[in-house]
Parts: C-alpha cells; sequence; structure tokens
C-alpha cells in the first residue's frame, strides 16, 4: 500500500530548483484561474498563529520549499475539528501523524482530504493549490 503524502528530496529535482524566479511577492495570490487553482509565495515563521492542522476536501497542496527548514506533519485525524468554510476544515492538531523534516529545495505533495501542519522550523514556501 502506498503512502498518500509524497514528499521530493532537494537532490531529485535541483534542475527544477534552479528554473524557479528568485523573488516574488510573498502572501500574494500569484496565478488563480476558473478551476480555483492557485499559486502565491508564503512565509511560515515557527511562530505563526495559523500553523493549525487543516485539511482540504477540493484541493490537492502542493509545497517547493525556497528556504529555510522545519517539522511538517501528515496524515492521522484533526484535534477539534471545525469546517471553516466548505471543504476547509481546520484542527488544534494532529493524532497519529507521520513527521517530516522539510528544507529548502524539498517538494511536498499533499492529496485532498489529508490532513496536514506545519510544525517547528520556518519555511518560504510557494504553494500550488489545484483541484
Amino acid at each position: 500500500m502506498s503512502k498518500p503524502e509524497i514528499i521530493i528530496k532537494k537532490n531529485q529535482f535541483n534542475d527544477f530548483v534552479k528554473s524557479m524566479p528568485d523573488k516574488g511577492p510573498f502572501g500574494e495570490e500569484l496565478i488563480f484561474n476558473e478551476q480555483r487553482s492557485v499559486v502565491f509565495n508564503r512565509t511560515v515563521p515557527s511562530d505563526d498563529p495559523a500553523k493549525k492542522s487543516e485539511l482540504h476536501d477540493n484541493y490537492v497542496d502542493i509545497f517547493l520549499v525556497q528556504e529555510g527548514q522545519e517539522e511538517f506533519f501528515v496524515g492521522g485525524e484533526l484535534v477539534d475539528k471545525e469546517e471553516v468554510s466548505k471543504g476547509e476544515w481546520r484542527g488544534s492538531g494532529l493524532t497519529n501523524a507521520k513527521k517530516y523534516e522539510i528544507a529548502a529545495g524539498d517538494i511536498v505533495i499533499i492529496p485532498k482530504g489529508v490532513p496536514h501542519q506545519h510544525g517547528q522550523g520556518t519555511v518560504k514556501i510557494m504553494v500550488i493549490k489545484t483541484s
């Protein structure tokens, strides 16, 4: 049985990372299309109150880690699960999640319906959300 999340380490796609832009309007939406796919850049610091656990019924999350490193948790169940908008769930944490260490150059792909949460550390990531 294969795992639902995909973590691609830096040495697997160095050429791809080199082709990415150096700078961007961090925290701003870059692309938004009719299928509600979106691309944006974001810095996630260790003390970010938005580091709640989350789950998206209708979106795949793809994170391209541009700088930094952090703990990242995937799978399990949301604690105190609350629907904040249609198909968007938040929680106060995760139970039975798998812990990864992600760093600059890694790609993280989280399928629809898979709980996840940023942990200790700070990363600058390009986020792609697509249905």
